[in-house]
């Protein structure tokens, strides 16, 4: 068996590194390292060790980080099923974090086979966020059971909380949608767009707006329950990474897409995702048994 507080510090390690792998895999798209190794799962004709340049070794190195993460999800998700009082939802985020991440392996290939294609490009961030949300839920699930707090769905706050999850999922989305519009298409010789960018530029932009005025209405709601600490405290984490990415997405589209200035938005991106989760998560859970008096 393992102890709650150790699963606790397993499903953090874990939801740190299932962030660390976007921004991971951005540097690869947006430094033209996409087709870096054009074998797969190793480099060029099976080489372990790569052969080539800067972008075969991004590329690999990115791999390899991948392996190292695949790894430790799917040690918590054994874990999961092995914690002291684990929740039925604690272990099912930690397998869908596992299977998530397992299944990037394959979409990877099907990404360089077909000469990244924007979409299979784009999904593969999108399979990352899948894996992240996982991860942090697994993670609040460990920390409940850790500080004794028992949640309890609850209708009026889960709709509001699945409000806010579709306005942030549709924010992100857009934005996945308007970089595969945009120059970056992971080579510098395959550049391969999907639709238009001015258009996804400004349909996104729109899909910001709607999270912010979803996100104020969802803040005053939460207002109301104030002595549940662990809401509160990504709600308010919530706020200054929002501010944070409207302004580096302002800068980028105004000094025409550097790809450092989008790495550091992708970065911006996964944080706000995992803040995003908790927020959501606990937001529809209200708590039914508190902890006892310390």
């Amino acid at each position: 068996m393992t102890s709650a507080s150790g699963f606790r510090r397993l499903a953090a390690l874990n939801a740190a590194l299932l962030w660390l792998i976007i921004p991971s895999g951005g540097i690869v798209r947006l430094t033209g390292s996409g087709l870096g190794c054009t074998d797969w799962p190793l480099c060029d004709n099976g080489a372990i060790i790569p052969a080539r340049g800067a972008h075969s070794w991004i590329e690999y190195t990115n791999r390899m980080v991948s392996a190292v993460i695949m790894v430790v999800v799917i040690v918590a998700a054994i874990a999961a099923f092995r914690a002291v009082g684990g929740t039925r939802a604690m272990r099912i985020a930690a397998t869908i974090a596992a299977v998530a991440t397992v299944g990037q392996v394959p979409l990877g290939g099907v990404t360089v086979i077909f000469n990244l294609h924007p979409l299979l490009v784009a999904s593969h961030f999108v399979l990352s966020l899948v894996a992240l949300s996982a991860g942090v839920i697994a993670f609040l699930g460990a920390d409940d059971v850790v500080k004794g707090i028992a949640r309890r769905s609850s209708g009026r706050w889960a709709l509001l909380a699945v409000i806010l999850a579709a306005a942030l999922s549709t924010a992100v989305i857009t934005g996945v949608l308007t970089t595969a519009a945009g120059p970056h298409s992971g080579d510098a010789a395959v550049i391969r767009r999907f639709g238009v960018l001015d258009h996804a530029a400004y349909v996104h932009v729109r899909a910001v707006i709607a999270l912010l005025v979803i996100g104020i209405i969802a803040g005053w709601a939460i207002r109301r329950r104030r002595g549940d600490r662990d809401l509160v405290r990504p709600a308010l984490i919530f706020i200054p990474l929002f501010v944070a990415q409207v302004v580096i997405g302002e800068v980028q589209w105004r000094t025409e897409l550097p790809w450092q200035v989008i790495v550091l938005h992708v970065t911006v991106a996964g944080l706000l995702w995992a803040v995003g989760t908790a927020t959501v998560w606990r937001l529809a859970r209200p708590i039914s048994i508190s902890p006892p008096p310390s």
